[in-house]
């Protein structure tokens, strides 16, 4: 079986991307962008399974559609709950938003929900950094360590990340950026996947 189709390994590179990085709210985008990339899924893979599917469906029927047929008592109750909860988000309290451990959960899902369509391929296209993105949001995730979490996030603020920063001093134009609590991991996930990696092994084994 194929690996899931390029649109949807976009999207979950622009969810992980998100996870890592420094904006505000990202849980809550995050965790819109998730629901929208689980209905997107399922349509595209029932578009796959039937060209004459119709794709304006809503999402419950998307998730019920032949090739599809998410588990009542499983994932599809978990995502069809996640509709109910990003709705709510943006339809009825602007205020309304939810945890990191709630979004790592959301993606982890996803994650689950590509094997199921897509079969053991589906995440082959994915590349290097996707793959150490979800090692990190896996120690966010309920099944993640918080023993673990505390000891990665304290050895990524005490990475030496710009390897000759005492020989050469910033630019006048340049702004030092201080790694924080998942703040521009997005950025060093990209740029430095093998110390990232290292301080995974190192911390969580």
């Amino acid at each position: 079986m194929p690996a899931a189709p390029t649109e949807i390994v976009d999207g979950l590179e622009s969810i992980l991307d998100i996870f890592l990085s420094d904006v505000r709210h990202r849980e809550r985008s995050v965790f819109i962008l998730c629901d929208n990339l689980v209905e997107m899924a399922c349509k595209t893979k029932a578009k796959q399974k039937n060209h004459h599917f119709n794709t304006e469906c809503g999402f419950y029927d998307a998730w019920n559609a032949p090739g599809v047929h998410l588990a009542r008592n499983g994932l599809g109750s978990r995502v069809h709950n996640r509709r109910d909860m990003r709705n709510l988000m943006q339809h009825a309290s602007a205020a309304a938003t939810v945890d990191t451990q709630t979004c790592a959960d959301a993606i982890i899902d996803i994650l689950g929900l590509l094997l199921k369509l897509w079969g053991r391929n589906a995440l082959d296209n994915l590349r290097e950094w996707h793959k150490i993105a979800i090692r990190i949001v896996k120690l966010y995730s309920s099944g993640g360590d918080p023993i673990k979490r505390e000891q990665f996030e304290d050895a990524m603020r005490r990475g030496q990340w710009r390897a000759d920063a005492d020989e050469k001093k910033p630019k006048i134009n340049e702004i030092i950026v201080e790694v924080g609590r998942r703040g521009f991991w997005s950025f060093l996930v990209k740029q430095a996947p093998s110390q990232v990696e290292q301080i995974i092994l190192s911390c969580i084994g």
